[in-house]
């Protein structure tokens, strides 16, 4: 096979560029680009020379034959993948029954029809860009090698392909006493639309874990800009249901800021306590007694008392002394806000323990990708974006799900007895592995020095 005389003279190669390092002729920084540049020329060799071997086997097929003929031969065809761009060609045939025209060898290896971009290079990209821009990840990928270059468009077309792969149900279901869901939400400009478009977040965790380092514990992640808050906690109480062994769970816990779409997920959470955030309540009861810091105190003192009367005379009285009408509608939102969340309050003071991150989750997870900058979204990129993050939030890859979504390929079986063959005459003949080669190398030629000692040293024993 082309493969191994490919091989051989790669590896000659490199190992011709490590001498030179020990011998002081190029830094260590630079070896490191050169060898990076030497082992992607590598993987371009390998690729191409196994894919044109791949269309000799099916040439000389007889099964192919009954079945297939030839329309034309060494055809081009340009492939870009993680170690660069390959040229290969091949040969063109159509089906004897159905008409159809393909290129086998391309069916064989997965290839789609038009592609231009490998499905490996393509999930590192959108794998990149989920934590940076378009073109910031497409840069970050072929920063050693320019033919990794792609358009931002390209990336984008990837970004709106993408669709996370629902987790498989598990054989034992989870037995927790408590369970924990915190939600909020983000706001995103999408292109043609007036109005900031809410990206809603929603995560389950079973507790939290460290001291000065806290982290939950097998914490999940959901979110979502276009789909609507009914199906949306649909799919998360279909999650619970499938992961967890409901019986065992003594109490599940809802934590938010009582916005009406998280309160919807009371309809699906079985039994759930909603407890309405500290961090939320406290910004909401400043903004309204900001001018009247006694009248904030009374109201501290009537909700630690659960006393709701007393809380809205208070504000009432903030209210008369508010003196403009933006205060006045501060206090009359804050009144409102606590009145429908009373509830809330009163399990907040029951259940101190419970607290709720929301608020940090989705500055890291949403605002830091999606709406920390001046930038505008398509609904398909957003939504495909906002599934990556919560993803990687998750402990999830993105690389993985990507891939899992594309047409397997076929196992390239055709190969395996030339390989075996190959493989036996190697191990027979026991062959002086690059000796022929040696002598291809330029500083083997060149004049007497260190390196050229050694490379004679290592080609009498044996060595390479």
């Amino acid at each position: 096979m082309e493969l191994v005389r490919v091989v051989e003279e790669k590896v000659l190669s490199v190992v011709s560029k490590a001498l030179e390092v020990i011998a002081g002729g190029v830094s260590y920084q630079s070896f490191e680009t050169i060898l990076k540049q030497e082992l992607d020329g590598l993987g371009c060799e390998i690729l191409k020379n196994l894919l044109e071997e791949l269309d000799r086997e099916l040439k000389t097929d007889e099964e192919r034959k009954l079945t297939w003929e030839v329309v034309r031969k060494n055809d081009k065809k340009n492939l870009l993948t993680p170690f660069g761009m390959i040229i290969y060609y091949r040969t063109y045939y159509q089906n004897k029954e159905s008409k159809e025209y393909a290129y086998l060898v391309d069916l064989k290896a997965g290839i789609k029809p038009h592609s231009r971009v490998s499905e490996n290079l393509q999930a590192e990209l959108v794998d990149s860009s989920a934590v940076m821009s378009y073109e910031h990840a497409t840069e970050e990928l072929s920063r050693y090698n320019r033919d990794l270059k792609v358009s931002r468009q390209t990336v984008s077309n990837y970004i709106k392909a993408f669709e996370a792969q629902e987790e498989p149900v598990p054989e034992k279901k989870k037995q927790v006493k408590v369970l924990y869901i915190e939600a909020d939400e983000d706001h995103l400009k999408i292109r043609g639309r007036k109005k900031k478009s809410m990206a809603k977040l929603v995560y389950i965790h079973e507790g939290i874990t460290g001291n000065k380092r806290k982290c939950l514990i097998n914490q999940k992640h959901f979110t979502t800009v276009e789909k609507q808050t009914d199906q949306f906690w649909y799919e998360i109480a279909a999650y619970i249901e499938r992961h967890y062994d409901l019986e065992s769970i003594e109490q599940i816990f809802l934590s938010a800021d009582g916005a009406p779409w998280i309160k919807v997920g009371l309809d699906y959470i079985y039994d759930a306590t909603f407890i309405l955030d500290k961090f939320h309540l406290n910004k909401s009861i400043k903004a309204a007694t900001a001018h009247a810091k006694k009248l904030k105190s009374e109201v501290y003192l009537g909700i630690r008392s659960l006393d709701q009367e007393k809380v809205l005379k208070t504000l009432k009285e903030a209210h008369r002394q508010a003196g403009s009408s933006a205060r006045e509608t501060r206090i009359i939102d804050t009144a409102k806000y606590i009145k429908n969340n009373w509830e809330g309050i009163a399990a907040q003071l029951k259940y101190p323990e419970v607290g709720c991150s929301a608020e940090g989750h989705v500055s890291h997870i949403l605002s830091a990708r999606m709406s920390s900058r001046p930038m505008a979204w398509s609904s398909s990129g957003a939504e495909s974006m906002v599934q990556m993050r919560a993803l990687k939030a998750s402990g999830g890859s993105v690389k993985e799900h990507y891939l899992a979504r594309q047409e397997a390929a076929p196992v390239i079986v055709e190969l395996k007895q030339v390989v075996e063959k190959e493989l036996k005459n190697i191990l027979n003949k026991q062959p002086l592995v690059g000796k022929e080669d040696f002598f291809n190398i330029p500083l083997f030629n060149g004049p007497d020095n260190f390196t050229r000692k050694v490379l004679k040293g290592l080609n009498a024993r044996i060595a390479v």
